[in-house]
C-alpha cells in the first residue's frame, strides 16, 4: 500500500497511454490509411524543435543561466517548452539545480545508483521529489521572474494548443487529421519524453569520463543524433556553466551553434565559455589518473620510467596551456584597442598567438600518443618504443 501512494495517478497514465497510443493507433491506422508524407515529417520537425527549446531553453537557460536571453526568446522558450509535457521551467529547472548539487546521492531526484529505470522514467512516476516544497530557495531568480510564474500557473493550458491543436489543424489542411494527431501529437510527445529520459538513463550508466568520473555522468556519442548535443553529458558535468556541451567543431551540438548565431543578434548575449586552459587540465588529470590506475598493479620498476616521461610531458604541456591561454586573453585585448595598435602590430600579435596555438597542438599530439602507447604496454599489447 506505500507504494501505492506513492505513485503519481496522473503522471502514469499519461505516459502509459501515449506509448500506447502511439504503438497501437498507428499499427491500426497505418494498414488502412497509409503514410502521408508530411506526417512523419512534421513529426520530425517538432521532435527537432521541442528538442531544441529544451536543450537551449529549459536547460542551458532557465537551469543554468549559459546565456543572458532577450524576452522575446525567453517567451518563446516558455510556450513551446510546455509541449514538451515535462512540467513548468520552473520545476524542470529546480529539478536539474538538484541533479547537477547532489548528483548520484539520495538527494539526487533521477539518482541513478537507484536503478537505470528509476532514473530513466521511474522517478517521474512516483510522488514529487521533496525539494519541490522549496522552489523559492532553490531558483530564487526563476520564482522572481513573474513571465516564468506564469508560464509554471498555466503550462499545461500553454501546451494543448501547441502539442495537440497545431497537430490537429494541420491534419485538417491535408484530410488526415486522426494520422497527423497520432503522428505529430502522440508519437512525438512519446519521443520528446523518452530522448529527455536517456539523458538521465543512458548517459549516466555508459559512456567515456574524458573530464572527470567524480560522479556517473558520461560522454555518449551515439546518442548525439537525437539529444541535441545534450549526450556529451560528463562535460556538462564538468563545466555546466558552458553554453557549449560539445566542444569539439564536429560534435552534433546544434544548441550550441543555434546560440552561437543568435549571439549575433539582440535575441542572446553574454554566451559563457569554460576556459581552455581548465578544459585541457581536467583532460590531462583524467589521462593521468586512468594511466595511474592502469600501472598501479606492474611492479614499480616498469612503471617508474614511464612515469618520470609522462610527469615532465604532463608538466610541460601545463605550462604550454597557461602560455596559450595568457597569449590569447592578451590578443583580445590588443585587437580591442583600436586607438593603440596598427595593422602591423595586430598581425605581429596574430603571428605570435598562432606560435603558440601551434605548440600547444604539437604537444597535445604528443601527449596522446605517449599516453596511448603507455596504456597499450601497461595492457600487455604494445611497446613503450613503438
Amino acid at each position: 500500500m506505500s507504494f501505492l501512494k506513492k505513485i503519481q495517478w496522473l503522471t502514469l497514465p499519461f505516459l502509459s497511454l501515449t506509448l500506447l497510443c502511439s504503438i497501437l493507433g498507428l499499427a491500426l491506422y497505418i494498414p488502412r490509411h497509409g503514410v502521408h508524407p508530411l506526417e512523419p515529417i512534421v513529426t520530425a520537425v517538432f521532435v527537432f524543435v521541442v528538442a531544441m527549446v529544451v536543450s537551449g531553453g529549459y536547460h542551458r537557460y532557465f537551469a543554468h543561466k549559459t546565456f543572458q536571453c532577450h524576452p522575446a526568446l525567453k517567451l518563446f522558450y516558455l510556450i513551446v517548452g510546455a509541449a514538451a509535457f515535462q512540467q513548468s521551467a520552473l520545476v524542470w529547472a529546480a529539478d536539474h539545480r538538484m541533479h547537477h548539487r547532489y548528483v548520484d546521492s539520495d538527494k539526487d531526484p533521477y539518482n541513478i545508483k537507484k536503478g537505470f529505470w528509476y532514473a530513466h522514467v521511474g522517478w517521474v512516476l512516483t510522488q514529487d521529489p521533496a525539494h519541490r516544497n522549496r522552489l523559492a530557495e532553490i531558483a530564487p531568480d526563476l520564482v522572481a521572474d513573474k513571465w516564468v510564474m506564469w508560464q509554471h500557473r498555466y503550462w499545461i493550458w500553454l501546451s494543448l494548443p501547441l502539442a495537440l491543436g497545431l497537430p490537429l489543424a494541420l491534419g485538417w489542411m491535408i484530410d488526415r487529421p486522426f494520422g497527423m494527431l497520432l503522428w505529430a501529437g502522440v508519437l512525438r510527445a512519446v519521443i520528446t519524453h523518452h530522448t529527455t529520459f536517456t539523458i538521465n538513463s543512458v548517459a549516466h550508466k555508459f559512456g567515456t569520463q574524458p573530464y572527470s568520473d567524480s560522479n556517473s555522468a558520461r560522454d555518449v556519442w551515439w546518442l548525439a543524433p537525437i539529444l541535441c548535443g545534450e549526450n556529451y553529458h560528463n562535460y556538462h558535468h564538468r563545466f555546466q556553466s558552458d553554453y557549449r556541451n560539445g566542444i569539439r567543431w564536429y560534435h552534433w551540438d546544434p544548441t550550441k551553434w543555434a546560440l552561437w548565431l543568435l549571439s549575433h543578434t539582440p535575441l542572446v548575449k553574454e554566451l559563457r565559455r569554460a576556459p581552455t586552459a581548465a578544459i585541457l587540465k581536467a583532460r590531462l588529470e583524467m589521462d593521468w589518473k586512468r594511466l595511474a590506475a592502469k600501472a598501479h598493479p606492474h611492479p614499480g620498476e616498469f612503471w617508474q620510467p614511464v612515469l618520470e616521461k609522462l610527469q615532465g610531458m604532463k608538466a610541460g604541456l601545463e605550462s604550454a596551456v597557461e602560455l596559450y591561454s595568457k597569449a590569447r586573453k592578451d590578443f583580445a585585448e590588443f585587437k580591442a584597442d583600436v586607438a593603440n595598435r596598427s595593422r602591423e602590430s595586430l598581425r605581429q600579435a596574430k603571428e605570435a598567438l598562432r606560435e603558440k596555438e601551434l605548440s600547444l597542438k604539437q604537444q597535445m599530439n604528443e601527449w596522446r600518443r605517449a599516453t596511448r602507447l603507455a596504456y597499450q604496454a601497461l595492457s600487455g599489447s604494445g611497446s613503450l618504443s613503438a
